[in-house]
């Protein structure tokens, strides 16, 4: 391993499937690791300070490296390389634009993920040959996907940047963040009226909102539409978008068009919590803090689900119909356990309802507990006025933020619970080191891509900040 750490900068060149074209490019892929996060508060875009240096996370003799080079107009090219072979060749990749390098570097059983890195914007001519460096993050890792580098401590709003890549642009107080079956990511830039999307290259674009709210129409393009702040964002199973505003409209979006809106009270009402669980296309559930209620909507019909109607019931299995819920503020789908997860804001609980027996069981938040300790089990936590909760399909595990912390919590499969992000400390720090040590500012939101990336609705910051590897096990 050490004759390892002196070959560096380690040029890695991965050999494509199949013949190459004489007007076909070459990549080739130089690894290179960041620096440290400095002392003072600040924050670094993917590759900023970058140095081909030792890596910073534990390495193994004969790491495997997994290279992936893939655009919008070509099917995907990967290669496996062990760190000891030191080179190879990534042809035949087809001349154009918006291409991007990921390296995925693995334990010597090419399954346990160690650190990862990207490049994008990369554009070929044809027969063009040219060097990618990548730099590379320890899984647990936090950086900056989108919004400004953080200016005394503090975010910068803005609307701009649509069309280029993601970490030149601008967010107002993202307040929902989901990514799609395509690993497109959909952020709510709510004091702008927005919704963007990343897609899978880094390029960041206005996906609906004018900015304002008005009439929507259906059948209209989503990104003319007046739809106002979204407070929350989801998708069906097949791809569909539904997006949850503080005029209590949910409005579905089906490949950039409004559908319908399933849900229309117009009520404009920015106080209210308003979040959602879609299941799939004809059903899902929502709460809004300010009633004692999960509401259900099956097609255009809405109906009480969990209530709290006498005589009152904490006792499991909770008959649905008389659980004295408070202040409900989050809702999540568990398809894995075909549940839902909602926080029960002023109980101090997060609790499970199975869509199987439709009976309610404490998930934590259990009477007479001890506050969090890494590894606590969470049937022993009590918990402090959650009000975030988000699923993680890559683990079935359940994040949630308890009340003004600052923190993103996980309760694993097991039960345990275990910190993800954040110090408590309300400020921008710590790109580019462990999220654990890393500064939020009122975290929102949390969800996951198909790689086990997760990414964090960073409200106070102005920021999408990504953990990598963070839902993985």
């Amino acid at each position: 391993m050490g004759l390892l750490r002196k070959i560096l900068p380690l040029m890695l060149l991965a050999a494509a499937v199949g013949c190459s074209r004489s007007a076909d490019g070459t990549l080739s892929v130089q690894l290179v690791y960041p620096s440290p996060p400095a002392a003072a508060p600040g924050a670094a875009t993917p590759g900023a300070h970058a140095s081909p240096r030792a890596p910073n996370y534990t390495t193994y003799p004969g790491d495997r490296i997994l290279i992936r080079v893939l655009a919008p107009h070509f099917v995907p090219i990967e290669a496996w390389f062990d760190r000891s072979a030191g080179s190879g060749v990534i042809g035949g990749i087809p001349p154009g634009a918006r291409i991007t390098v990921e390296v995925d570097e693995y334990d010597n059983t090419a399954t346990l993920l160690l650190g990862r890195g990207w490049y994008n914007g990369i554009s070929l001519s044809p027969g063009e040959v040219k060097t990618v460096p990548v730099p590379m993050y320890a899984k647990g890792t936090i950086v900056t996907i989108c919004g400004a580098p953080a200016v005394g401590g503090s975010g910068t709003p803005g609307d701009t940047g649509d069309g280029g890549l993601d970490n030149d642009a601008l967010l107002g107080n993202p307040v929902a963040v989901k990514v799609g079956p395509d690993d497109a990511t959909y952020v709510s830039s709510s004091a702008y009226g927005k919704v963007k999307r990343i897609d899978r290259y880094g390029y960041i674009s206005n996906y609906a909102g004018t900015g304002s709210h008005g009439t929507i129409t259906v059948g209209a393009p989503a990104v003319s539409s007046p739809i106002g702040a979204i407070s929350d964002i989801d998708l069906d199973p097949i791809g569909n978008l539904y997006m949850f505003n503080y005029w209590t409209q949910i409005i579905r979006v089906d490949n950039g068009v409004v559908n319908s809106l399933v849900y229309d009270n117009g009520t404009y009402n920015p106080v209210a919590r308003l979040n959602f669980a879609v299941v799939d296309n004809v059903l899902l559930y929502f709460v809004n803090y300010l009633e004692p209620r999960v509401f259900q909507m099956l097609g255009s019909s809405k109906s009480d689900y969990v209530t709290d109607n006498i005589p009152h019931d904490t006792t499991e299995p909770i008959f649905r119909d008389n659980y004295p819920l408070l202040a409900p503020s989050s809702i999540a789908y568990a398809p894995l356990m075909d549940s839902l997860v909602f926080a029960d804001t002023d109980n101090d609980r997060i609790m499970r309802v199975s869509l199987l027996d439709g009976y309610i069981y404490y998930l934590a938040g259990y009477p007479g507990g001890n506050p969090f300790v890494d590894n606590i089990d969470a049937s022993a936590m009590t918990v402090s006025r959650p009000r975030v909760v988000d699923y993680n399909p890559a683990t079935g595990e359940i994040f949630f933020v308890e009340g003004s912390s600052n923190r993103v919590l996980s309760i694993d499969g097991a039960g345990k619970v275990h910190l993800l992000a954040g110090t408590g400390a309300d400020e921008f720090s710590g790109d580019g080191g462990p999220a654990t040590l890393a500064g939020l500012s009122d975290p929102r939101a949390i969800a996951v891509d198909s790689r086990g990336n997760a990414y964090i609705a960073d409200y106070g910051n102005h920021a999408l900040r990504m953990v990598v590897g963070g839902a993985l096990p």
